[in-house]
């Protein structure tokens, strides 16, 4: 069982969020939702029974819980970072598997994202953080789980509109410390690029066979190998994952190829076979992200 969640985030004087460890003794700080005044306890007392650092409402009130002001602190704090490498240029890399097939996927967050907004009206759902791009389209929504996650009503939303769902789930106040690793390792983005993947097709991907001029593994003479160039919406890469389609694309151009087997996910890729000793190349290199 996960420790309590308690309320370690406030607002000073000048409407800044406060952790609860840089909070100074006299000064006045207030509920981040309510907007109440809050009291500080830090006792500096240790062991059982004595409580972690926290703030508490001066006077009861029944509309704010910790698991709220978690969730807002946590959302304002991840803008405040997602707009620090947005106006910098930067990128934002993170990192998901696949709830379905399991592969494991790298990308920058802000790849062509141009604004990001805060509950933004969708009409049917209210995002937590909406990623836009040029046109002023969302093209992913992050949602912040604390207690429960998004509606079926609004991932039904997200997959018409082809929205991606990003999704950070939150256990406790400590998740306030390690935003950079929450960001690095999400938990849920349904967007899946193996074609044989049950999420695949859900939003639009660009694939194309790529050739390029390679050696031959024994006589180092020049051969051209393939490869798959997938534009995703959080990065560019090379993949060996064909669909039997580009297969058979391959095959027609050259009829020097067998088929191979990539061990990491088990599928068979085109492979040339060298003219002059006959020697199939199959090199795997994995997945590389441009």
């Amino acid at each position: 069982m996960g420790k309590e969640i308690l309320f370690t985030t406030a607002i000073d004087e000048n409407g800044e969020l406060v952790l609860v460890n840089e909070a100074e003794k006299g000064k006045a700080y207030y509920c981040p939702v309510c907007k109440t005044e809050f009291v500080l306890h830090r006792s500096g007392k240790r062991g059982k029974g004595s409580k972690r650092p926290h703030f508490e409402h001066n006077h009861l009130t029944t509309d704010c819980t910790p698991e709220g002001v978690l969730h807002y602190s946590f959302k304002k704090l991840l803008i405040g970072k997602l707009e620090d490498h947005l106006a910098g240029k930067k990128e934002l890399e993170i990192k998901w598997n696949c709830s379905a097939c399991h592969q494991s996927y790298t990308g920058n967050l802000l790849k062509d994202v141009h604004s990001i907004k805060e509950e933004y009206n969708l009409n049917i759902c209210q995002p937590d953080i909406a990623l836009l791009n040029a046109n002023e389209e969302v093209v992913a929504a992050i949602e912040i789980v604390v207690t429960h996650g998004p509606e079926e009503n609004t991932l039904q939303y997200y997959k018409e509109n082809k929205i991606i769902l990003i999704q950070i789930n939150l256990s406790s106040e400590e998740d306030l410390n390690f935003i950079e690793n929450r960001i690095a390792n999400l938990d849920n983005v349904n967007y899946c690029l193996n074609p044989r993947c049950s999420c695949y097709g859900w939003y639009p991907i660009k694939r194309k066979i790529k050739a390029y001029p390679d050696k031959c593994n024994r006589c180092y003479q020049p051969i051209e190998k393939y490869c798959i160039e997938i534009d995703s919406r959080f990065s560019k890469f090379y993949s060996l994952n064909f669909t039997e389609n580009e297969i058979g694309i391959v095959k027609m151009h050259n009829a020097n190829v067998q088929m191979s087997v990539n061990q990491s996910t088990n599928e068979e890729y085109p492979t040339p076979i060298c003219l002059t000793c006959k020697m199939l190349t199959a090199r795997y290199r994995g997945n590389r992200r441009l």
